[in-house]
């Protein structure tokens, strides 16, 4: 996705292309770019610096994946050849992180392997592998961390539901909360600090679930599903808006699918059987959130993180009776004091190891 407007490129319709094409939601329509100069399927796209590059992929014959790496600038509608990647493969998970980026297991065979692309040195390094070797995973990125989520662990079997987070800074993998749906070659993508997981096969069904993961809870839950099942997607988003395009679901598919992501909650009827009520959201000088708990009396514990996860505020435990209501205000300032910045920032309601969030939104007023 380059100024509001989403590329899809290569991909296949029983034969390999290299089209590049172009769609503006504003207007609603399509456009026709440069095409790629080598035709591929099952490649991985990133953006770094309003440049796309478009990664490995499946290009058919003796040698069926590759190890290319072709650059696109919009600016000039312009193609250029730059460092092939080390390892051949396509299928794979694709992530930017601070201006680089992060290739991700893949095929054939199934690999763990991670490396990462510097565009401005045009160079390549190799990652700690990822702890479950998978082909056709999705990824997210949340606060410079990725989550890669689904696969497959073998060619024609081995759908999973695995959820591993990789920590670039680190260079570490750590194991999260698996999803519900197993399945491969899905669509991945974050909004509002949640990871979406969309359609998907699992060697039986083609899926139009549509899954979330909130990282601070360690917990999915299912959102609206799509009205058509399928996998092998293109998937671009634009501003709160997902665009689910193309796919294959015994034939291939031109569908442009749109979905509008709720970003915050006012009133929820929470997992523990909980209460709570927030507003005014966004707000300039102070919010209200109200809870009561329906059953019996717990130690309840509340804490505001800024949408890197680190905690901004604590208001320590609460007791909350049978049907009591309690009420905290905040008025957008840290434990120090000292007035944060506008922004988003994250309610965390810990009910003895049951959690719920809440987006903030905060917009800082001087008057």
């Amino acid at each position: 996705m380059i100024n509001d407007t989403v590329y899809v490129i290569g991909g296949s319709d029983g034969s390999l292309q290299n089209t590049n094409y172009v769609y503006d939601p504003v207007s609603d329509s399509w456009s026709t770019k440069a095409s790629m100069p080598t035709a591929r399927s099952n490649i991985g796209c990133a953006v770094v610096n309003g440049k796309i590059y478009a990664i490995g992929g499946f290009v058919g014959g003796v040698q069926t994946d590759t190890k290319l790496v072709e650059e696109y600038d919009p600016a000039t509608d312009t193609w250029t050849t730059r460092d092939s990647m080390p390892t051949s493969r396509y299928a794979f998970a694709i992530a930017v992180v601070a201006n680089k980026v992060y290739v991700i297991g893949g095929m054939l065979p199934v690999t763990a392997t991670v490396e990462e692309y510097d565009p401005a040195l045009d160079s390549w390094s190799t990652k700690t592998s990822m702890p479950t070797a998978r082909m056709g995973p999705a990824c997210a990125v949340i606060r410079d961390t990725i989550y890669v989520f689904a696969g497959g662990t073998s060619p024609g079997s081995g759908e999973t539901t695995v959820n591993e987070c990789y920590d670039p800074n680190t260079n570490n993998w750590a194991s999260k909360a698996n999803m519900t749906y197993a399945r491969y070659a899905l669509g991945g993508f974050s909004c509002g600090n949640m990871a979406y997981a969309v359609g998907g096969h699992n060697y039986t069904v083609y899926r139009n679930n549509v899954e979330a993961y909130n990282p601070v809870t360690d917990n999915w839950s299912d959102e609206t599903s799509m009205q058509y099942a399928r996998q092998s997607m293109a998937v671009g988003l634009v501003g709160s808006t997902v665009y689910v395009i193309g796919g294959f679901n015994g034939v291939t598919l031109n569908y442009n699918e749109e979905g509008i992501l709720t970003v915050g909650i006012e009133e929820q009827e929470a997992a523990q059987n909980m209460r709570i009520d927030i507003g005014p959201n966004p707000f300039s000088k102070q919010i209200k959130i109200s809870f009561s708990k329906i059953e019996k009396a717990e130690n309840i514990e509340l804490t505001i993180y800024d949408v890197t996860g680190r905690l901004v505020k604590s208001f320590g435990k609460f007791t909350n009776h049978p049907s009591s209501i309690n009420q905290i205000v905040w008025d957008g300032r840290d434990d120090n004091g000292t007035i944060l910045p506008s922004g988003i920032y994250l309610f965390l309601i810990d009910n003895q190891g049951a959690k719920e969030t809440r987006v903030l939104n905060f917009i800082h007023s001087s008057m």
